[in-house]
């Protein structure tokens, strides 16, 4: 039987949300000081230690985490100019991998690798790939579109690039061979691109308005296949190593499934009246997600790769799980104000 050990990381009267962790344990969230204050605090999963790693008086928002435990993350300088700030963990010191003065957002991390969103204009968004070994920034995705939602696994970068509001493609860079490939260039809409460390992507393919199906590309094959296509709707795909998970509408509420890139095998991890969204998966095949309760009280449930156990259960809310190899956290409600959580699993 599948153990967990549950760590309380916050107890203040801050809000603490947004929480992200690497595979070694690390996690970094906001701390929300005070209205416009937003902070960043830190825990080592080595050493145990909480710290705060981000705490002037502008926001710092919208932390992302490598394997390693580096963190990048946004710096509000003034409204319309957010920057890109990276944390190196071992120096425990930071600086600035893009030019100040432009809006760069969203940003995405993966061994020494940052993707984020640049904008050039106004009305034009590309993507820029920033490599800290390097220390050099090259544009990857600058055309007269908008190109969003950069995601980043590996060598690999996965964006949208926005042709007109009813058709948004998918593109795949991959940082070795200085190469982009088109996943998908239909007419119709694919969002929610995702990709794993191998190349593979799972996106949202946009049927009709009330019908998002799930695709998946292999990368050696070049081969597209559909993981998921009934008339109602799947969506929110997230891949690692061989594993894709994604919620699916079956007609009551939202269901969990889990498929396995080496079997084949698709398996429903949820079959009941409650709405199970939101899940994230690891290389190890765990998926996390939210059970909706009730109203009022949203749980934390975990696939250990044979059963489903409660990992948060309180009468309060707990959301917004992720998971990185066989670390989970989340935050959670205590009846003031949200604090963060985290969970080791052990086999």
């Amino acid at each position: 039987m599948t153990t967990y050990l549950t760590t309380r990381l916050t107890n203040d009267f801050n809000d603490d949300t947004n929480p992200q962790v690497s595979n070694l344990g690390d996690v970094v969230w906001e701390s929300e000081f005070s209205f416009g204050d937003r902070d960043l605090g830190y825990y080592n999963g080595i050493t145990e230690e909480v710290t705060t790693i981000a705490n002037d008086f502008n926001d710092e928002t919208n932390p992302q985490i490598s394997e390693f435990g580096d963190v990048v993350y946004e710096w509000e300088f003034s409204t319309g100019d957010s920057d890109i700030r990276f944390y190196d963990v071992l120096e425990d010191s930071t600086r600035f991998p893009a030019p100040i003065g432009i809006d760069q957002t969203n940003p995405q991390i993966s061994g020494n690798r940052v993707v984020y969103e640049h904008e050039s204009t106004s009305s034009n968004t590309d993507i820029y790939l920033y490599n800290d070994f390097t220390r050099t920034n090259t544009p990857i995705a600058q055309t007269f579109f908008n190109e969003v939602n950069p995601q980043i696994a590996g060598n690999f970068v996965v964006y949208e690039r926005e042709i007109s509001n009813s058709n948004t493609d998918v593109y795949l860079y991959d940082d070795l061979t200085g190469i982009t490939i088109p996943i998908s260039t239909t007419s119709r809409n694919e969002t929610n691109a995702q990709v794993s460390e191998s190349g593979d992507v799972v996106y949202e393919f946009e049927f009709s308005s009330t019908d998002s199906d799930i695709y998946i590309r292999d990368f050696f094959s070049g081969k597209i296949s559909t993981l998921a296509n009934t008339t109602n709707d799947e969506i929110n795909p997230q891949i690692a190593g061989n594993y894709v998970t994604w919620q699916a509408w079956d007609g009551n509420d939202w269901e969990i499934y889990l498929h396995d890139q080496l079997t084949g095998e698709i398996t429903a991890l949820t079959d009941n009246t409650k709405d199970d969204i939101d899940p994230q998966v690891s290389d190890l095949g765990y998926v996390v997600w939210e059970h909706e309760f009730s109203s009022s009280d949203t749980d934390i449930y975990l696939y250990d790769g044979s059963e489903i156990e409660f990992l948060a259960d309180s009468f309060n809310d707990e959301v917004n799980p992720q998971i990185s190899d066989n670390h989970v956290t989340w935050e959670a409600w205590d009846g003031n104000d949200w604090e963060i959580y985290t969970a080791t699993i052990f086999e």
